[in-house]
């Protein structure tokens, strides 16, 4: 069903949850991945966590230029789609690819120069920097194709395909469990039905699961590239086409792709200043910490789903001139992104030892990862609010007001009432997840409050233009 064809609450909230789910699932699904790298990792001991733990932050940084570029090509596409201009969005697509690849070449460049330092920069115990940077250096190695199709995934979701990248997110994180699984360990014997074999082995640890990652995201890109190319109507690509980046394009991304950027790197820096906080109360703390963010990741999955349908469906809504659809599509993702993460978030209170339980054996990091996902949980109705508002703005043009709103509840908030709650009140982890439960709330409240104020309709002439005809 179309945005425009559907009339009735009901049909505009299926409308929604049908670009949505598939979203939620890619992120589950990723998220799973992620679970079974900490639990498999975590089996070898908190040392090879807190290895990786350690540079999960910094890349963050390279996931906020990423996002930020996936999410501009997003809206280019969706105004195009919505304005039934598919020649503009097929190569809106081409030059998401050609954005993505340039990225990923840089972005390896980067951590190959840096990869030395970064765990140093992150105050790591010495015995753990040479794993990190082992697993930065082979991870940067599948950025080039994984970057591109990343960014180009963000130019398929703005034509309303949420199916598509979620299929191969799929393939890629089976493909991620299984190297894990003959990476990681060594040769070992395993017992099925009480048959017992040998099994191969590379016992490469920690770099075993850095290579799988590499492999399988890699993969993950050159798929985005065989799918579009094998289409023949919608969104699709030709290797004859032009890929040269057309100014007027990349002036409505960077419009987009540099406030989210922007939100993400502000949020993002300050996630490495947190992290160095929490890096100060040991080894057991920076474990603990890493499995419980794991873990509650499962918990915001429908927000990034209802995010991206917010994006998508507020900015074809835009592209075909429908300011009062807009605002209806933005309030029904946001809400129903609201509803679910209220939810999940009280399954993490109810179930929160249990569910950190599952990533590692060693019972005091059990305790305190389960300390912080009973915070968390409290936080995700509010988490809600920012995740989807977020995405919701950029689809209707209103971006950069986020990044004022990222800045201030990071670094006006987190950041200071972190130090004050571990590093002043001896709190420990638990006044670190206060912090940000802190944080979390009032970014919520503030983007929702944007939202309503329907100050983004001063950004698009033509609102402008019918409200002085009435």
């Amino acid at each position: 069903m179309g945005i425009t064809t559907a009339t009735t609450t009901s049909q505009q909230i299926k409308t929604a949850s049908s670009i949505a789910f598939p979203v939620i699932m890619e992120n589950l699904l990723m998220t799973l991945v992620s679970i079974v790298d900490t639990a498999m990792v975590g089996a070898i001991g908190a040392h090879a966590t807190s290895a990786v733990a350690l540079v999960a932050s910094p890349t963050w940084v390279v996931n906020a230029a990423v996002q930020g570029a996936s999410a501009g090509c997003s809206v280019l596409v969706a105004h195009r789609v919505g304005a039934d201009n598919w020649d503009g969005a097929r190569r809106g697509a081409r030059e998401s690819m050609m954005i993505g690849l340039m990225m990923g070449l840089f972005f390896l460049v980067v951590m190959e120069l840096l990869s030395v330092h970064i765990p140093v920069w992150m105050g790591g115990e010495a015995d753990i920097c040479p794993l990190s940077t082992t697993y930065l250096r082979i991870v940067a190695a599948g950025y080039p194709l994984y970057i591109m199709g990343l960014v180009t995934c963000g130019a398929i979701r703005g034509a309303g395909d949420t199916s598509t990248p979620m299929r191969i997110t799929a393939t890629a994180n089976i493909l991620n469990m299984i190297l894990n699984y003959l990476l990681i360990y060594p040769a070992r014997e395993i017992s099925i039905s009480g048959v017992t074999m040998p099994m191969w082995g590379a016992g490469m640890g920690v770099a075993g699961a850095a290579l799988a990652t590499a492999v399988s995201t890699a993969i993950s890109g050159f798929a985005v590239l065989i799918i579009l190319l094998r289409r023949k109507a919608g969104l699709f690509v030709r290797l004859h086409e032009s890929y040269r980046l057309i100014r007027q394009d990349m002036s409505e991304v960077l419009e987009v792709a540099l406030p989210a950027s922007a939100e993400r790197l502000t949020i993002n820096i300050g996630q490495i200043f947190y992290i160095r906080i929490i890096s100060s109360l040991g080894t057991v703390m920076l474990a603990a910490h890493h499995i419980a963010v794991t873990a509650e990741a499962v918990s915001y999955n429908p927000g990034f789903g209802y995010q991206a349908a917010g994006t998508t469906l507020a900015g074809q809504c835009i592209g075909a001139r429908n300011e009062r659809l807009a605002h209806r599509y933005g309030a029904i993702s946001i809400w129903s992104g609201v509803a679910f993460m209220f939810v999940t978030g009280a399954m993490l209170i109810i179930f929160a030892r249990p569910f950190v339980g599952l990533f590692t054996p060693d019972q005091e990091v059990v305790k305190y990862a389960a300390v912080a996902e009973r915070i968390a949980g409290v936080a995700q109705p509010f988490f809600a609010m920012s995740i989807v508002g977020s995405g919701v703005l950029r689809g209707l043009g209103d971006a950069k007001i986020t990044i004022p709103i990222a800045l201030l509840s990071m670094w006006a908030i987190r950041i200071p009432l972190a130090l004050l709650f571990v590093l002043k009140l001896g709190l420990g982890l638990r006044g670190a997840w206060y912090a940000l439960l802190i944080d979390l709330t009032l970014r919520g409240i503030v983007t929702l409050a944007r939202f309503y104020s329907g100050r983004w309709k001063k950004n698009h002439d033509w609102i402008k233009e019918k409200a002085a005809d009435l």
